[in-house]
């Protein structure tokens, strides 16, 4: 029988390395894109939060009451850093929450879901979020990504 060759076997059982080559480089487009303070992400989520709460306001202000038409006038879209929100009421138009909900100054129904803005969010919250991703995918393909090629020479880090 032959003796073990020790640095043989060291040579057999070490895990292989694995390079990723272009990582710093995709790290780098990343922090980029999603910069807070105006990255190309930061801008199309905002614009993509308008666009998905847009339909919502638009729903809520064709099934509100036009006594006046105030209250529909009011129903506005205010978009985030990270979305939007589809808000109406303030306190020129204090009688939002109970038109919504019920109450105050008619004696109306309590609703807890709402009559207008919050059936049509519910209604169309998949849309939204479909509107929302796609969005977040313009960003995303419209990025001038540094190592972006089928050429691997091409590819740096």
């Amino acid at each position: 029988m032959r003796p073990l060759d020790l640095a043989w076997v060291a040579q057999v059982t070490q895990a292989p390395q694995v390079g990723i080559i272009g990582l710093k480089a995709l790290r780098r487009d990343l922090d980029r894109l999603a910069n807070d303070q105006g990255g190309p992400l930061a801008r199309q989520l905002v614009e993509a939060g308008r666009q998905a709460a847009e339909p919502v306001a638009a729903a809520a202000r064709e099934s509100l009451p036009r006594d006046t038409g105030t209250l529909a006038g009011d129903v506005r879209v205010s978009a985030t850093r990270t979305g939007a929100a589809v808000r109406m009421g303030r306190k020129a138009v204090p009688y939002a929450g109970p038109v919504e909900f019920g109450g105050w100054p008619e004696g109306r129904e309590y609703i807890p879901g709402g009559r207008y803005l919050f059936p049509a969010a519910h209604a169309l919250a998949n849309s939204a979020a479909s509107l929302y991703a796609a969005g977040v995918q313009r960003a995303i393909d419209g990025f001038n990504w540094t190592n972006e090629t089928n050429n691997p020479e091409a590819v740096h880090d």
